[in-house]
């Protein structure tokens, strides 16, 4: 598993409304699925919500990882 911030979080555009974000950090983050069109994956957090969010699990990784301390 690659290296994630667990304190910043990211914001990530929503499938159904990208003019919705939702933000994510590396700690809140349980699984994260492709989605069948892969362009966009669904987050499933530890408390047990889950958000379709644009990006591919590695994007969302990258993003995650690059984040300030």
């Amino acid at each position: 598993m690659d290296p994630i911030d667990k304190m910043s979080k990211a914001k990530f555009k929503l499938k159904d409304d990208d003019s919705l974000d939702v933000q994510l950090s590396g700690d809140e983050i349980e699984e994260i699925v492709p989605d069948a069109d892969m362009r966009f994956s669904l987050v499933i957090l530890r408390n047990g919500e889950k958000h379709f969010v644009e990006g591919t699990e590695q994007q969302i990784r990258d993003t995650l990882s690059g984040l300030p301390s």
